[in-house]
Formats: structure tokens, C-alpha cells, sequence
């Protein structure tokens, strides 16, 4: 039986319904102004395990997309690239930082690793240009990096034996007050970062769009040979 949700006066008998909604209101909500959002408020105040924690309530939103991520927020175009990052303006502190729209969804401490460092990797990866296509079907611009010979899960797997047993028990960046994301809590020094760039050496790398890229990766996963290489 699949777990029901209840914030506020809402209701959800399913994470997937609920799922659905989120997206469809973050599809809808305004980008670089500030707004109140019920849902949003409730579903939050009420799952985030970072909010409880700190005893805090968020009150408003912002959604700033890439060009609005200056200042403290300049981490987001680097580590985010180009995606829109949520912020939330919390009470009693009165403070702006960085929320998730899904405080429901649960990630292992392996996640949180794999994900730090993949920010590590993208704060110093190559970045496309107004110039750069798809290099599949080179119509879309603004493609993503797309790790070609080798995926990035597999050099994350790889630098795994560099963390200390405390670090795969628990993950990494879980102060979610003290840390934006979970680079933060993981310095440029780390073995396992060391170790990360120095795999990416003989990494070779394809401009593609969301489309191409997750028909790409669907490919690779299911054996079919699209002639990407």
C-alpha cells in the first residue's frame, strides 16, 4: 500500500500524484520575483527534515533561473548548470537560502556523495556558449556535457575508496542550514576529489541536448548502438 501525504489541507494518497503536482505548480510558478505559495509553504514546513531541525518556517518563495543566480547564489550556475534553483525566505531569522520542492523524497548517503561530487566536476567543466549545438541533433543550443566514453557514475563508483567509513555511512552536506548543496561540505583536497579529476583526464565528452542526452543514456542502458560512440 503506497504511503499517503497530508500537509495543510492537502492530500495525496500516492507519491506520484503528488509528484505530478509539484511539477506542474513549479512549471507554473513566476521565475525571479518573489511569491507566496500555500502548497509550497505547507508541503514544506512540513516534510523538511532541515526546517524541522532548525525550528524555522519558510514564508515565501523565489525561483531564480541562470541569469539570476548572482552574488551568494553564484554557487547554482556552476554546480547547477543553468538549472533554476528555489529559494525560500525562512522566519524567525529572516534569511533567504536554498529549499528543495520535494523535502518528501529521501536520498542515501551514497546519493549525496555521487552528487557532490558531480558539483565538484561541474564548477570546473567545460561550459557551452550562445554558438554551441547538439552535436546529435544540432538544432537545440544550450547542450548539456555529456560524459561519452565513460558515465559519471562510474568515476563516482570509482572514488569511493577514498571516503572514510563515517562519510558512506552518513553522507555528505546533511547540515542543510549550514550547506547550499552537498559540495560544500567537501573540500577541493579530498582524496576522492583528487581522485575524480583525475579520472575526468581521459574522459571524452558530447554537446547534448535533454532530449538527446536521455535518449542517449536509455540507449547505452538498453544495448542499442544510436552511432554516438
Amino acid at each position: 500500500m503506497s504511503k499517503s501525504f497530508d500537509f495543510g489541507k492537502f492530500h495525496f494518497d500516492s507519491k506520484k500524484n503528488l509528484d505530478i503536482t509539484i511539477k506542474f505548480l513549479l512549471q507554473q510558478s513566476p521565475r525571479n520575483i518573489e511569491f507566496k505559495n500555500e502548497f509550497f509553504k505547507e508541503l514544506i514546513n512540513t516534510y523538511h527534515e532541515g526546517v524541522i531541525k532548525e525550528n524555522l518556517k519558510v514564508t515565501k518563495f523565489k525561483i531564480l533561473d541562470y541569469n539570476n543566480q548572482t552574488d551568494k547564489w553564484i554557487y547554482a550556475r556552476e554546480r547547477f548548470r543553468g538549472n533554476d534553483l528555489v529559494t525560500g525566505y525562512f522566519e524567525p531569522i529572516g534569511r533567504w537560502h536554498g529549499v528543495t520542492v520535494y523535502p518528501h523524497k529521501k536520498t542515501t548517503a551514497r546519493q549525496k556523495i555521487i552528487d557532490a561530487l558531480r558539483q565538484k566536476w561541474a564548477e570546473k567543466a567545460k561550459k557551452s556558449d550562445d554558438s554551441q549545438l547538439c552535436e546529435e541533433c544540432n538544432i537545440i543550443p544550450f547542450p548539456h556535457l555529456h560524459h561519452d566514453n565513460i558515465t559519471f557514475k562510474e568515476i563516482a563508483e570509482k572514488c569511493m575508496k577514498f571516503f572514510t567509513e563515517k562519510e558512506l555511512r552518513v553522507g555528505i552536506g546533511n547540515d542543510w542550514w549550514k550547506y547550499e548543496c552537498e559540495a560544500d561540505d567537501l573540500p577541493d583536497n579530498h582524496p576522492a576529489v583528487v581522485e575524480m579529476f583525475k579520472l575526468h583526464k581521459d574522459v571524452k565528452y558530447k554537446w547534448l541536448c535533454s532530449i538527446c542526452h536521455k535518449k542517449n543514456t536509455h540507449n547505452k542502458k538498453t544495448g542499442v548502438d544510436n552511432g554516438t560512440g
